[in-house]
């Protein structure tokens, strides 16, 4: 209850008036300053993302988006994922190609961003009423120093997922509180919990605890109501967004397989078990991965979520079975966070980036717990939100900073640069004796990026050729694949306008070999450097063909 100005024994009118004047001008100001930070940051994670560098993981989800305009996943090109990921930034890279391939493939990791903070801000604010709640998580996530490192900045699929499934979530979660929940609502859940697994393997494990809760949720609907009203809809909703993957299972089971699931327990295992020195913060063992997964969910900005939401728990109370006290959703929600969190340490090796599933359920929680508070404690909370924002903005400032900074030059951007690299390397190639051949190298972006062809077998970067050697028979029979020994025949059949190499020297050494071997001499160019290494063209040039 407000105090309003008749309490104090002055005129009422007046004063409960300029009391609401004042709160509603309060409030409008709360929500500018609020939308110019979420402004400012999102502004800072584009300009990170352009800015960020070259991944090797980018090497694999980047070129699909230019390659399946002529050829088919799996049994043209090697693609160790499930599809939707390629798709997705197919679909960029036809909207947005006039930025370079690299660079719609940021672009589409951005919205990918927008939608997974969008989908966070309106579950939070949409369960718990409370707007300062749905900031602080939303920034929360903005600043987390896991999604600004590798697991966000680069377009693979480790973002992608959870733009998706936090929306089925939400969308969930949100129509089993209501006293008339809506079927189409929950076939749409079905359908983005679907379509994120269809992203990325590991997202199918937001889909049991959503199914379980279909058959219980909302407790005040009769069963059979429930059948028809939730369980049906939200299968039927998944089973729609599944329908890529059950297309590619479907056309070829064997090949899907071998590489969704036989690349991830077997040759790729073995390669890191061999080469586990070259890649810092690889975890093979137990102790690794828990290291890894601390660091995502217990330092920094996750940490400062954590500790909001056990206070929250704390200032709560003990729950009861009052009406209003959504169990089933936080039961839900708990379940979600254990199996997800469970998952991560399922991949071997693991990576940071397969620890970051679980900390989209974490705003979830908190505001279904928020919305038992009452008014007291919700007052009580909001200091302590503020003292959560200056947190934040003290561990983010340093990482979003030169997100903004690097706006001011565009043509810097890592995409830009990529991009430029490309166009010179196609000049070169103009000039070779083999102007039409394929461009011989393990870093495709670049051809690629000037639309210059390039070898099937080297199509998705080094990730199929780097496992020949511990890739048996059978299942080498489902890739498109070449080992070290296979190179010569495949050159001698096709011959390579170029070789672009400097990037990895021991996977590079057969390629090095041969071009030198059948002369081919390097070319003095400057722009083709990334994080990997400086590239270097090989080619036969025309005039020493005459």
């Amino acid at each position: 209850m407000t105090l309003g100005a008749d309490d104090l024994g002055n005129e009422p009118v007046m004063g409960a008036s300029t009391e609401k004047t004042v709160t509603r001008n309060g409030s409008a100001t709360l929500r500018i300053l609020a939308g110019i930070v979420l402004i400012v940051v999102f502004a800072a994670i584009f300009g990170r993302i352009m800015g960020y560098g070259l991944r090797r993981d980018e090497l694999m989800f980047v070129p699909p988006a230019a390659l399946l305009g002529q050829w088919s996943l799996y049994s043209d090109f090697f693609y160790n994922h499930v599809p939707n990921s390629a798709w997705y930034y197919r679909i960029f890279y036809v909207l947005t190609g006039d930025s370079g391939l690299l660079g719609s493939a940021r672009i589409g990791l951005f919205c990918a961003w927008v939608l997974m903070s969008a989908g966070v801000g309106w579950v939070t604010y949409a369960i718990s009423r409370s707007g300062p709640l749905a900031v602080f998580f939303v920034v929360s996530l903005a600043v987390n120093e896991t999604l600004l490192a590798q697991s966000g900045m680069a377009a693979s699929n480790n973002l992608l997922p959870l733009a998706f499934a936090v929306w089925g979530l939400g969308l969930f979660v949100s129509e089993t509180l209501r006293d008339a929940p809506r079927p189409v609502i929950f076939a749409l859940a079905g359908v983005l919990l679907s379509v994120a697994a269809g992203l990325k393997v590991s997202a199918f494990m937001f889909i049991p605890p959503v199914a379980v809760a279909a058959f219980l949720l909302p407790g005040h609907l009769p069963f059979a109501a429930r059948l028809r009203g939730v369980v049906l809809p939200t299968l039927v909703g998944g089973l729609v967004g599944a329908l890529p993957l059950f297309v590619y299972f479907a056309a070829d089971p064997g090949s899907f397989v071998a590489h969704v699931v036989a690349f991830h327990t077997g040759p790729h295992v073995a390669y890191w078990q061999a080469n586990a020195a070259s890649e810092p913060g690889l975890a093979l063992g137990l102790g690794g991965k828990i290291q890894l997964a601390y660091a995502a969910w217990f330092a920094g900005a996750a940490l400062v979520g954590a500790l909001i939401l056990i206070y929250l728990v704390v200032v709560s109370g003990t729950f009861d079975r009052a009406e209003r006290t959504p169990i089933g959703q936080i039961m839900l929600m708990l379940a979600v966070l254990a199996l997800t969190a469970a998952f991560s340490f399922v991949p071997t090796p693991g990576f940071p980036q397969y620890y970051i599933q679980p900390l989209i359920a974490l705003p979830i929680l908190a505001a279904l717990i928020f919305r038992v508070l009452g008014v007291g404690p919700r007052l009580q909370a909001l200091p302590v939100l503020c003292a959560g924002f200056a947190i934040l903005f003290i561990l983010g400032a340093p990482r979003l900073a030169p997100g903004l900074i690097s706006l001011t030059n565009p043509a810097g951007f890592t995409t830009a640069r990529i991009a430029q690299g490309g166009q010179v390397l196609a000049e070169q190639v103009a000039e070779s004796e083999y102007p039409d051949g394929p461009v011989a190298t393990l870093m495709p972006i670049y051809p690629l990026e000037a639309h210059l062809p390039v070898y099937p077998e080297l199509a998705t970067g080094p990730f199929a050729y780097r496992i020949a050697p511990f890739t048996d028979s059978p299942l080498a029979q489902a890739y498109r694949m070449a080992g070290a020994e296979d190179l010569a025949a495949i050159f001698d059949s096709n011959p390579p306008s170029a070789f672009l190499l400097g990037y990895d020297s021991a996977l590079e050494e057969p390629l090095l070999r041969y071009a030198e071997t059948n002369g081919y001499a390097p070319a003095e160019i400057s722009e083709l450097d990334n994080r990997y290494g400086q590239g270097v063209v090989y080619l036969k040039r025309k005039e020493a063909a005459n």
